[in-house]
């Protein structure tokens, strides 16, 4: 499954986001409007680590039209919400890269929604972990019950 998502990393390969918009590439969406969607990352920090995206492909913050940002945060900020009450979080880090310099491997703005933890330092700042489909779905259900509540 590594070298499958590793072929949509890097500036030259194809978009993943844009894939999973389109379906060709499988995601799995804990909120979804007609600008945003909210994804499960497959490569978490922690339990209920998110990607907020746009539908539409903007490349990084640089290109995000204002009239996204806001959808952007809104999600974000009720994502974050039901990450406390789904899985029990401390806080949350929200995390977005641009360019190489920057740490961005996904050309498509992202900004991730990471629920923190007491304690976490040492996981948090250590390579993401590539969690299965199953593992994305069940996190997927816990958000999406948990976002009925924020």
């Amino acid at each position: 499954m590594m070298t499958e998502l590793g072929r949509w990393f890097g500036e030259n390969a194809p978009c993943w986001v844009c894939a999973v918009v389109d379906g060709s590439a499988r995601a799995y969406a804990v909120l979804e409007t007609s600008e945003v969607l909210v994804l499960v990352s497959p490569l978490s920090l922690n339990p209920g680590h998110t990607l907020v995206v746009p539908r539409r492909h903007v490349r990084n913050l640089y290109t995000l039209p204002e009239e996204l940002a806001g959808p952007v945060l809104s999600a974000a900020s009720r994502v974050a919400r039901a990450a406390k009450l789904a899985f029990g979080a401390d806080g949350v880090t929200l995390r977005q890269h641009n360019e190489a310099a920057g740490g961005q491997e996904v050309f498509h703005f992202h900004l991730h929604v990471v629920p923190r933890f007491r304690g976490d330092l040492e996981r948090f700042n250590a390579s993401p972990k590539l969690i299965r489909f199953e593992q994305q779905q069940a996190v997927a259900e816990r958000l999406r019950s948990a976002l009925d509540s924020v």
